[in-house]
């Protein structure tokens, strides 16, 4: 059984004329251990999805199941008791700019009733943990952005939760920084075998440390699995769009005049055939010509991924041998236009 469920969702804003349904009916799965991502544009609905499942908002309809138990159907008493298991990041960090930051780590062990005894040991043990030890008694005020959000990780593990929620954790920071905190979550989720679900409108962070992925539109998850299929076969035009702010798949060769000669095809190269001759192989096996029209390279999940335009040359049946063999190596091969 995953370790959160989540079944028929919804949730409305308003009243009448100014009613707004944020949650249309999701559905979603998260298995222990993994790091789950959901991207979507602003309003699409995945901060109130998360905010559902810890029960910081109240759903209309629909169940939150985490580790066996309704999270709905729980009472006050035991709803607090159940979001000790459910850490949480936020965007613009929500420190208290009053306290230092041990204060702002020990404070929900001090709202969890813990004693100083308890509280003093595990503050530094978080803060080596996410490498502030040097800022123990430094205020926010005194911190970059890239330190408050490793004072509001520190502060979400404070007790020993099973479940880490970022909730566009990296929005309000610099490219470098992101990386840095991508890191961090990622070393942390493994250190002490975190479950992570990690909301953003970045695809890039969804490529750099997601396992699994679901994308939201308009209150509903439209495409979900895990973030390599996702990313080489997208299937909706919303997720087609967030993949192409990582690697273009526009044609661009039509922009300079080219006529196609022959198939038009884009190529996803994906882990060690990123460093494979296989275009030249292709040439050769099969008597075709290869024209490389446009082409870029990134990293997805740490493994090298490239993709290029070609237009393939040469007779028919050539062309659908040499597709074909693309398809047998598991590229992923787009026909634009003059299909074998």
């Amino acid at each position: 059984m995953a370790l959160i469920e989540i079944k028929g969702l919804t949730k409305d804003y308003g009243r009448g004329d100014r009613e707004v349904r944020a949650l249309r009916g999701v559905d979603l799965s998260v298995e222990a251990g993994e790091i789950f991502g959901v991207i979507g544009l602003s309003g699409a609905g995945k901060s109130t999805l998360i905010r559902c499942l810890n029960r910081l908002e109240t759903p209309g309809s629909g169940t939150v199941t985490v580790d066996g138990r309704l999270l709905t159907g729980l009472n006050e008493a035991e709803l607090r008791l159940a979001r000790q298991e459910m850490g949480m990041i936020f965007q613009h960090f929500n420190l208290l700019s009053s306290r230092t930051v041990t204060g702002n780590v020990a404070f929900p062990m001090e709202i969890a009733g813990r004693g100083s005894g308890e509280i003093k040991p595990r503050v530094a043990e978080l803060l080596d943990l996410v490498g502030l030890r040097d800022k123990a008694q430094v205020y926010p005020a005194q911190l970059s952005g890239g330190q408050k959000q490793r004072v509001g990780i520190a502060r979400a593990l404070a007790n020993s939760p099973k479940i880490l929620l970022c909730d566009e954790a990296t929005s309000a920071l610099d490219p470098q920084t992101t990386q840095s905190i991508l890191a961090l979550i990622q070393d942390i989720k493994e250190r002490l075998g975190l479950t992570v679900v990690l909301i953003t409108h970045e695809m890039r962070v969804i490529t750099e440390i997601c396992d699994r992925v679901a994308v939201m539109e308009d209150g509903l998850i439209v495409e979900s699995g895990p973030v390599i299929e996702v990313f080489t076969r997208p299937r909706h035009p919303t997720t087609r769009a967030f993949v192409e702010s990582v690697i273009s798949r526009e044609d661009s060769s039509r922009k300079w005049g080219y006529q196609p000669r022959g198939t038009l095809a884009r190529i996803l190269f994906i882990g060690p055939a990123a460093g494979e001759p296989v275009i030249s192989r292709l040439v050769r096996l099969f008597k075709v010509e290869a024209n490389i029209l446009q082409g870029d390279i990134g990293h997805l999940q740490g493994q090298p991924f490239g993709v290029i335009l070609i237009d393939l040359v040469g007779e028919p049946a050539a062309r659908r041998q040499a597709l074909d063999y693309l398809e047998s190596l598991n590229l992923p091969v787009e026909l634009l236009e003059g299909a074998a």
